[in-house]
This record gives C-alpha cells, sequence and structure tokens, in this order.
C-alpha cells in the first residue's frame, strides 16, 4: 500500500508566533505516521529553514535545527516560492534542507493532488 500523501502549507514566520513551533511538530508528527510529506513554505515563512537563525526563539533546543531531522524520518519534499528561494540566495541565506522552487501555479497543483493538506 502506498503511503498518504501529506501536503503541509506553512504561513507563519516561526520566530514572531506564539506558538512558534507549531509547523515543526506537525511536520515531526506526520513523519513519525509513515505519511509521504510534502512541505509548502509559503512567502516568508521559508525563513523558518535560514541555518543561522538562533532557534530559541522558536523554542528549539540549543544547537538543534528541527526541520533537518525531518528527511531522516519520512520521505520528504520541500518547496518554496521561486521568488522568496531566490530572495534567500541573493542575501546569502543557507537553509537547512534542500528546496525545490516553484511558482504560484505549480505550487497549488502539487498540494492539490496529495491525499490531504494541511493550512498552518
Amino acid at each position: 500500500m502506498t503511503a498518504w500523501r501529506l501536503a503541509l502549507l506553512v504561513r507563519n514566520h516561526a520566530y514572531r508566533r506564539r506558538a512558534s513551533r507549531a509547523e515543526l511538530d506537525t511536520a515531526l508528527a506526520a513523519a513519525a505516521l509513515d505519511l509521504r510529506v510534502e512541505v509548502y513554505f509559503l512567502g516568508r515563512s521559508l525563513l523558518q529553514l535560514a541555518a543561522r537563525r538562533d532557534p530559541a526563539p522558536a523554542l528549539l533546543p540549543a544547537g538543534c535545527r528541527g526541520w533537518s531531522a525531518l528527511p531522516d524520518l519520512a520521505e520528504v519534499e520541500i518547496f518554496a516560492e521561486r521568488g522568496w528561494l531566490q530572495r534567500c540566495s541573493d542575501e546569502g541565506i543557507d537553509l537547512l534542507l534542500p528546496v525545490q522552487a516553484l511558482g504560484p501555479t505549480e505550487m497549488a497543483e502539487r498540494w492539490r493532488a496529495c491525499d490531504r493538506a494541511l493550512l498552518l
């Protein structure tokens, strides 16, 4: 049996919310359930993957980069809007995971093809 594809649409910047780890916790829980996880970072939410950002405001342990553990737990693909990925590249922001660039139409087509989707 093929694993379900779950799309997680991340739209919030982790370092600016009260429940700053909600997106990461949801992704890790989905991975633990052996789902195929597709994470879509919308807009500036991509900055959650910034490798040099201080993890303390996101309630992550010192030295821990939680998103980087995701591929070890499940089959996962990470996507971001092409413009934001280019902006990170232009500003020298290294990301924790390999991210595939998509345009808005491509992104919507991919997540609609998943079995389930959660907007976070």
